[in-house]
């Protein structure tokens, strides 16, 4: 569990020295940058620097240019492109220009072939349907009393086109389609062509004049196209070699280009941040105490600047951001912990928290050691495909594996291995009793976890008074271990009087919060009168004693799914007896699958609801702002 450790560092050095001291220290450093202009308002004379950008135009077209090479992959978000880069903003607007240029060129080139090429093709189609006619095209294409018209409209068009087919006076063969068109010929009389051609206008219809492009019968003219459509693939083939070797040739200039731009774009943000007077400049931020101790040296040997790190707790007016760091292990476990929420700074990272208890909770209701292994393999997949909740599907695979050992469930047989621990169908009072038992322990850890942050946040009220602190520890424990004795050994562990002492104390401790913390923080100590007090406040810890006792009891659906589990596969058994042979087998799989898929997605839900419900709510605020770095912006 990890929080990482923020520094609040303020910075001031000579005006004139900003801009280097900016791209020599800032752009490419971890900081993340506050409004120095809002947090130093006692300062008298100080004014924002300008807010406009002069190098979002850079950062706009080596972002395209970027994109249009194909060269994202290249881009890696990282670490700064350590190259020969370019700084003078005139000088990379030009390379850009010219880079762009060249390659445009180029490719509006290619595009114009491709798109030949691509007519020529549904020409030869066309003519394909009149070989068998000896007329010379251009007569074709001008009869005395029939209009002939061939070309394109959008796929969209076209379907409307069929609502005028009844009433259109035109016959229309449709040739070909691609992608985005249909290739089509009408024919009209000569009488209603203008007509006819006006709709098929207003459709979006593109005509191409097969009788501009060749000469003689079909034939001939199919012919003459074939060798067109070889000159125009060669062409092709050239350019895509062409457009190739240009991009291989200046990969590494537009990686530099792109970066440069980054850098620039880096150093006008951070002006949005800086403020300034007559001769000096102000920066403020947090940043990683690591990454400032490597800092540190070189901004100690800067005699243009003076710079103070302080503690977070003591900067009152600016909440440190959070950036949670866990090991490759417990790390795809945060993506449950970032649905709820980001921990504050002065709290406990919960990832460790969740990973271990949803591992639990998930392999408790779904053991089984096939099935697991099928959501084992499936989050490996998913974790090469870089889908985030790879890692807590993989995490819940290996959970119903080891379980489904303790079970002894093999892809829902159990007469194939022995349990190792317990049979859930033939210990249902025991599997119950370990469901609440697991709960008691989770709420319990999930109470110490919020003392814990009651003491790293230095709130004693938090701490002592809370009904998850102290008072709600010891409450809790004493109702549980006084039912546990009762029920073995029908006396308690202590008298009477002492036990009902401690759990009256703890309620008092409880009951008394509200006015307690408003006196600590000099508020009214009854701000809506006693007697609303008394009333709201008794419901409240009757509501509190309820949802101890709901909060446990709801762990039993650990168990209860643990049963269920078993007794579908039960009935997919019996269904499968019921067809035998290999209608039986086939029930098996399919039944499998479903157990696999609808099961192991409310499975996966209902320890989630457990997670958020029964324990978050009990220690974590999520309420941490994201850690956001000046070094990670501006990447694709």
């Amino acid at each position: 569990m990890s929080v990482l450790k923020m520094k609040f560092v303020s910075i001031v050095g000579l005006k004139d020295y900003f801009d280097d001291f900016v791209f020599k220290h800032i752009i490419d450093s971890n900081i993340q940058l506050e409004s120095a202009l809002n947090f130093l308002e006692n300062i008298k004379g100080l004014s924002p620097f300008p807010a406009d950008n002069p190098y979002y135009d850079l950062m706009s077209q080596s972002s395209s240019l970027i994109t249009e090479m194909g060269l994202e992959k290249e881009i890696n978000g990282k670490a700064l492109y350590h190259g020969a880069c370019m700084t003078s903003p005139d000088e990379i607007r030009n390379e850009l220009a010219a880079l762009d240029r060249e390659l445009k060129e180029h490719m509006d080139y290619r595009s114009s072939i491709r798109e030949q090429l691509k007519k020529c093709i549904h020409m030869q189609k066309q003519l394909e349907m009149l070989t068998s006619l000896d007329v010379d095209i251009d007569s074709f294409f001008n009869f005395e009393f029939i209009k002939f018209r061939f070309g394109r409209m959008p796929k969209k068009t076209y379907l409307q086109l069929q609502l005028y087919m009844d009433e259109l006076e035109a016959i229309v063969t449709t040739v070909s389609q691609d992608e985005d068109y249909v290739w089509l010929i009408y024919f009209s009389p000569r009488k209603y062509s203008e007509k006819v051609d006006g709709i098929f206008s207003s459709l979006y219809f593109e005509r191409i004049r097969i009788s501009g492009e060749i000469r003689g019968n079909p034939t001939e003219a199919l012919a003459q196209l074939k060798d067109k459509i070889a000159g125009l693939k060669s062409e092709q083939k050239r350019l895509d070699e062409l457009v190739k070797n240009l991009i291989e040739a200046n990969r590494e200039k537009a990686v530099c280009l792109y970066y440069s731009s980054v850098r620039l774009n880096r150093a006008s943000e951070v002006r949005k941040y800086a403020c300034h007077t007559a001769e000096s400049f102000y920066l403020i931020g947090w940043m990683p105490e690591e990454d400032l101790k490597a800092l540190m040296p070189i901004l100690d040997k800067d005699k243009k600047i003076i710079y103070i790190q302080e503690e977070p707790n003591l900067i009152k007016s600016i909440r440190p951001p959070t950036e949670i760091r866990n090991n490759s292990i417990i790390r795809p476990f945060e993506t449950l912990v970032r649905m709820y929420g980001l921990p504050s700074y002065n709290e406990i990272d919960p990832t460790a928290f969740v990973a271990i208890t949803y591992f639990i909770m998930f392999g408790l209701m779904f053991g089984d050691v096939g099935q697991g292994f099928v959501l084992f393999a499936g989050g490996i997949l998913l974790m090469k495909m870089k889908i985030a909740l790879g890692g807590v599907i993989l995490g819940a695979g290996l959970s119903s594996v080891i379980f489904g050992f303790f079970y002894g469930s093999v892809f829902g047989f159990e007469d194939w291995m022995k349990p190792m621990i317990i049979s859930p169908m033939h210990n249902i009072n025991t599997m119950l009793v370990i469901g609440v038992s697991i709960g008691v322990v989770f709420i319990s850890a999930a109470m110490l976890l919020n003392i814990i942050n009651g003491i790293k946040s230095r709130n004693l009220i938090r701490i002592l008074l809370d009904r998850n602190g102290v008072a709600g520890f010891v409450f809790f424990w004493g109702v549980i271990s006084s039912a546990v004795f009762l029920l073995k050994s029908k006396e308690l562990i202590l008298p009477v009087g002492v036990v009902a002492a401690i759990l009256a104390l703890s309620l008092l401790a409880m009951f008394v919060k509200e006015p307690v913390e408003n006196l600590v923080h000099r508020k009214k100590i009854f701000p809506n009168g006693k007697s609303v007090f008394f009333v709201q406040t008794f419901f409240e810890m009757f509501d509190t004693v309820l949802s101890f006792i709901s909060n446990t009891v709801s762990f039993i659906r650990l168990s209860a799914f643990a049963l269920n589990h078993a007794g579908l596969f039960m009935a997919v058994l019996i269904l499968a007896d019921m067809m035998k042979g290999p209608g039986g087998i086939v029930a098996v799989i399919v039944g499998n699958i479903l157990i696999v898929g609808l099961e192991g997605l409310i499975v996966g839900i209902q320890a989630l609801r457990l997670e958020y419900y029964e324990l978050f709510s009990r220690f974590f605020t999520g309420e941490g702002r994201p850690y956001k770095p000046l070094k990670n912006q501006y990447y694709l």
